[in-house]
């Protein structure tokens, strides 16, 4: 019998919205049912998803996706968000659940492929790897001082600094925390990494857009006066000392989304409510 995992926000879980949603699913597939997995450690293991499943649905916000791509990572299947939750721009919105079963019965949904950031962290005689689809952030571990860092692109060194944190996301992670760092927006389809510096004294007037194919060095310098944390996706973290070094590149894996019926500029303005008023038109409406 075909297979589907139905992955659910905690708090979701028991609701008479996905236990209905997974009693529509039933009558064509084997459901499993599970909570997503919450925030963890960089080194905890997270049990992949049964390779023969044909589709995994996610069921919350943003949150509930990355914890599901935890799931689907390395094995093919794909996920499908269905937005139960707050901003949801990884996710489709709930219409109607009937008709979303109805399509996932039929196969009828498009499927997009999103690349990867990977990263290898140099603490001492170890080496860590982590991965995400949103970003990788260097944040503060505690709410005392700025991070020093150094920073380097393809083996050049652009600047030493000391901010809050650093951002480096995929085009998928640029609608998210770089965003709001101060970061642009990138079309699902540029192949290219963005460097967001977070409230920084940094002599970069801008973020950075480099090719998904650079290779982004950043370490945490010895003398730095706050100790530091790594945070993929904002879900997995990773505390490391000064001198730690952080190699971050494109993965050769990806993650296939299913959904997106809308297309990228559509689902931009409807999530961030544009177009955005001139102030000249802004004027003209009150007046």
């Amino acid at each position: 019998m075909r297979q589907i995992t139905v992955i659910s926000r905690a708090a979701l879980l028991n609701s008479r919205a996905v236990l209905g949603f997974c009693s529509l699913l039933s009558k064509g597939f084997k459901v499993n049912l599970e909570a997503a997995v919450p925030h963890h450690s960089l080194i905890d293991p997270v049990r992949p998803i049964n390779p023969k499943t044909e589709l995994a649905v996610s069921l919350g916000g943003d949150g509930t996706v990355l914890a599901a791509c935890e799931r689907v990572k390395g094995t093919g299947v794909p996920l499908f968000g269905i937005n139960m939750g707050h901003l949801g721009f990884l996710t489709q919105p709930t219409t109607s659940l009937s008709k979303i079963a109805d399509e996932i019965f039929d196969g009828n949904y498009p499927i997009s492929r999103h690349f990867l950031l990977e990263a290898s962290i140099a603490l001492g005689r170890q080496t860590f790897k982590g991965w995400a689809i949103n970003e990788m952030a260097i944040e503060r571990a505690s709410n005392s001082r700025m991070i020093s860092m150094s920073l380097g692109i393809d083996g050049v060194e652009m600047a030493d600094f000391e901010a809050n944190g650093l951002v480096i996301a995929t085009p998928t992670g640029s609608t998210a925390y770089a965003l709001s760092a101060g970061g642009g927006v990138i079309w699902p389809g540029v192949k290219a990494l963005e460097i967001v510096p977070v409230d920084g004294a940094v002599l970069m007037p801008c973020p950075l857009i480099v090719d998904k194919d650079s290779q982004i060095e950043v370490r945490t310098l010895p003398s730095s006066p706050a100790p530091a944390c790594l945070v993929f996706d904002g879900r997995r973290y990773l505390d490391v000392k000064g001198g730690s070094q952080v190699l971050v590149r494109h993965s050769f894996q990806s993650i296939l989304m299913a959904g997106g019926y809308s297309s990228f500029a559509m689902r931009l303005a409807s999530k961030f409510r544009l177009p955005a008023l001139g102030w000249k038109e802004g004027e003209a409406e009150k007046g």
